[in-house]
């Protein structure tokens, strides 16, 4: 093919056309223009891999490394960085707690009453399970006393019959509770220093329920009458 050709009756280009007598002769051109076809291709997909990247000239590449720095510094920061400790919990304690003498489920307080005229340590004298009465002054309770003490004597309990603040000479409305009780059921004790009355702040007829082991179970203020203590009274021949 060659462009000194005469021109044509459609005015096309000047070309001269050669017809080979064998086609074989063009194999070298066919392969030829395969290659350029296969090379074209290629360009063409190599530039649509690549044009995200080309989209930004230049800055393309710097930007790029800075993303991969960026993410090999975050997992190098995650893998040497130092790891925290454990929590710790801060756990209550579970061992007993020391109570306050007088309170319940701790012991008796410690100091003395009177008993028949002579000092005794509270802990000497209420030595068994049984039921403490403060009884303050002009405290008009005989009735709730009286049942309290039946109450008592019928669960084989003790009571104790303090008098709040008085000395031997001026407890004789506390003794005649006493000697109103079945022998031996209730004794009559004297508080002057206000040992188990300051303790147990006593307004009224309080009462100090004290198990087989001398520790306070239960503390009753202000009771009245035909109040039924049965079922305080019966847990406290048991030691816990």
């Amino acid at each position: 093919m060659g462009l000194h050709g005469d021109h044509d009756d459609y005015g096309l280009p000047k070309v001269d056309v050669v017809v080979p007598d064998d086609a074989r002769e063009l194999d070298r051109d066919v392969i030829a223009y395969r290659r350029e076809q296969r090379q074209r291709r290629r360009r063409e997909r190599w530039q649509r891999i690549g044009r995200p990247f080309t989209r930004y000239g230049i800055a393309a590449p710097f930007i790029a490394s800075a993303v991969l720095v960026a993410l090999i510094s975050g997992v190098l920061m995650t893998v040497i960085s130092p790891r925290p400790g454990p929590r710790t919990i801060q756990v209550p304690p579970t061992g007993p707690q020391r109570l306050r003498p007088g309170d319940v489920g701790g012991g008796l307080p410690a100091g003395n009453v009177i008993y028949r005229h002579k000092s005794v340590p509270v802990t000497e004298l209420i030595n068994v399970a049984g039921v403490v009465l403060v009884v303050p002054r002009e405290c008009g309770c005989d009735a709730v006393v009286q049942g309290i003490i039946r109450q008592a004597g019928g669960q084989r309990l003790q009571v104790w019959l303090i008098a709040d603040d008085r000395a031997d000479k001026d407890d004789g409305d506390v003794a005649r509770l006493a000697d109103g009780a079945a022998p031996g059921t209730a004794l009559l004790a004297d508080d002057p220093g206000r040992v188990l009355s300051s303790t147990y702040k006593a307004s009224g007829l309080t009462a100090v329920l004290v198990r087989t082991d001398r520790i306070v179970r239960k503390i009753l203020r202000g009771l009245q009458t035909g109040r039924d203590l049965t079922a305080d009274l019966r847990p406290l021949q048991t030691p816990s």
